[in-house]
């Protein structure tokens, strides 16, 4: 008997085609490959939340603190003119001194509100109570301390001001309301995430 050609050997091993071994083997480095791509999306697609969020968080904190100030501009005696009187009570943000830390709803009745709770754009959610629903994505809480005080010139104080905001973590977070979380609770990191931003004031005297 003859034996089979090189060639048709050759063309024999070719139109064999794969065994299930090997099938089997480019499957699983496939599968493989494709949890890694899976696992780099999700691992994106949190930071970029989470930077979006932090972004938001910080724009609600600077205009936190810009309205601070501006509520303190009402706070005006006593002064040179009249160094008897004081209407600091007119600055409604700033009536939270000594309580530490709060939910600041002085104006939250107002239309538009003033509320410290925001959605996902940054805007004031009407009502931030616990029961809010949908509940806000971010949660602001401020604290007022003395830093000093004039026994003679009240209008000599000054007031720290401390802006918190809050939001939940993860993609799911938005299920959850933090204007739930009592205020005298300090923030789980396992659970929230928080911007702080600080300013200062003092009563703003006539001349």
């Amino acid at each position: 008997m003859r034996p089979a050609s090189p060639r048709r050997s050759f063309a024999r091993a070719i139109a064999r085609g794969y065994t299930v071994v090997e099938v089997l083997l480019s499957m699983t480095v496939l599968a493989i490959g494709a949890s890694a791509v899976m696992s780099m999306q999700k691992a994106a697609l949190q930071g970029n939340l989470d930077a979006r969020k932090t972004d938001m968080a910080n724009s609600i904190a600077r205009m936190w603190v810009e309205r601070i100030r501006r509520d303190a501009t009402q706070w005006t005696l006593p002064s040179p003119v009249n160094p008897s009187g004081n209407n600091f009570a007119s600055a409604q943000l700033l009536q939270y001194v000594g309580t530490g830390w709060v939910l600041p709803t002085a104006y939250a009745g107002q239309t538009p509100p003033v509320s410290p709770g925001f959605d996902m754009l940054g805007r004031d959610i009407t009502n931030a109570s616990a029961t809010t629903s949908p509940p806000p994505v971010y949660c602001v809480n401020i604290q007022e301390t003395y830093v000093f005080t004039d026994g003679t010139n009240a209008g000599n104080n000054l007031i720290r001001v401390d802006v918190r905001v809050l939001w939940v973590r993860g993609i799911n977070g938005g299920a959850t309301n933090p204007c739930a979380m009592a205020t005298t609770v300090l923030p789980s990191p396992q659970l929230y995430q928080s911007v702080y931003m600080t300013t200062v004031v003092r009563a703003n005297g006539l001349p």
